[in-house]
């Protein structure tokens, strides 16, 4: 296992469901404590470092969320059972049979999302979807206070268990979360690697918390930053067997995807095209994307204040919002090396362009 897989598997493993990203964020405060100059913790859990450049250069704001889907108790019965509400992403058809951890003031707390046995289902259960509002999480308890003495309270969040696992030696990774850890990973490897080499720009990096319910976190970091450019670093859907191109033609292991539009937030034309000429000079290999459903943070940070150009960088993966996320390392090193050498080309003169007066 190289460092950056390494470096990935910690952060795989690690639980951050939105509003609870703080095991994230601790480890993340480790990995970069080398190469920022400054780090905080704000009021809603965003981590922010600063990696100072020249005096007078300009802000640019990195972005990658901390948090992932989760799942949210509801209530407890007397007979023990955890009844469900979705806090965020989690799809109906995945969670029957899957394991479950949830996070409870005394730690971690295993268990299983329930199912009709198999020998008593009809015909109608074995193939209608059980809506969440229908689903319970089992943690082996036999009353309600069984189950209150192992920690869990409503409002405590879960998680899928977590995995992290190899595909055709190495070539893949397949994990929980990579969503949006890849894109963590891509931010702190580009901070290592800034650290080593001038730039003018001051690098704002932001672990953002809560992108999953709304994309809230990183709406207050923007405002207290308020960058002269920013850049989100997501995760996008690739291309399966059930998808067709119409849907998706983005494929793993072929490139950063550099988006030009999403449901709630177009990318301006001449950031766009910035970022296809950076990749096109240093010869990464990536791909143009749009997208109608789901966003990032971008859909946030560009309308804080003034407004604030901002684009988007996006790592392929294949099973989106499921147990089994699917990418290729080759991809998380391509997408470093175009951040870092976007960050290298935002200059005071570049953002300069960015507001002008006419009159």
């Amino acid at each position: 296992m190289t460092e950056l897989e390494d470096r990935l598997r910690q952060l795989v493993l690690a639980h951050g469901p939105s509003g609870h990203e703080d095991e994230v964020r601790e480890l993340i405060s480790t990995m970069i404590a080398d190469s920022a100059d400054e780090i905080v913790v704000d009021k809603l859990g965003n981590l922010l470092a600063l990696q100072r450049g020249d005096a007078d250069g300009p802000k640019v704001m990195l972005d990658a969320h901390t948090d992932e889907i989760s799942l949210i108790v509801k209530y407890i019965d007397q007979r023990g059972t955890i009844w469900l509400a979705r806090q965020a992403g989690m799809l109906d058809k995945l969670l029957p049979g899957q394991h479950v951890t949830i996070l409870t003031r005394k730690g971690h707390v295993p268990g299983i999302i329930g199912c009709k046995s198999g020998h008593l289902m009809t015909e109608e259960d074995r193939t209608r979807v059980t809506p969440v509002n229908q689903l319970w999480a089992d943690v082996g308890a036999d009353s309600c206070e069984e189950a209150e003495a192992l920690g869990v309270q409503i409002g405590d969040l879960m998680t899928y268990r977590k995995s992290f696992n190899y595909l055709n030696k190495h070539r893949y990774v397949c994990a929980t979360g990579l969503d949006d850890r890849l894109g963590c990973l891509v931010l702190i490897e580009a901070l290592r690697a800034l650290q080593k080499d001038h730039h003018d720009a001051n690098v704002h990096a932001v672990f953002s918390a809560q992108e999953e319910v709304g994309c809230r976190g990183t709406q207050a970091a923007a405002y207290r930053i308020n960058p002269d450019f920013a850049l989100v670093l997501d995760t996008g859907f690739a291309e399966d067997p059930a998808t067709n191109p119409r849907e998706t033609r983005l494929k793993i292991g072929a490139g950063p995807v550099i988006r030009a539009w999403e449901q709630r937030y177009t990318v301006p034309r001449h950031v766009y095209d910035h970022m296809i000429s950076v990749a096109e000079r240093i010869g990464v290999p990536y791909q143009r994307e749009i997208v109608i459903s789901g966003g990032t943070d971008a859909q946030m940070i560009h309308l804080t204040k003034e407004g604030i150009p901002t684009g988007e960088l996006i790592v392929a993966r294949r099973y989106s919002h499921s147990p089994v996320e699917l990418a290729s390392m080759k991809d998380v090193e391509n997408t470093t090396k175009l951040t870092v050498e976007l960050v290298k080309t935002i200059y005071t003169s570049f953002t300069s362009q960015l507001e002008r007066r006419i009159k």
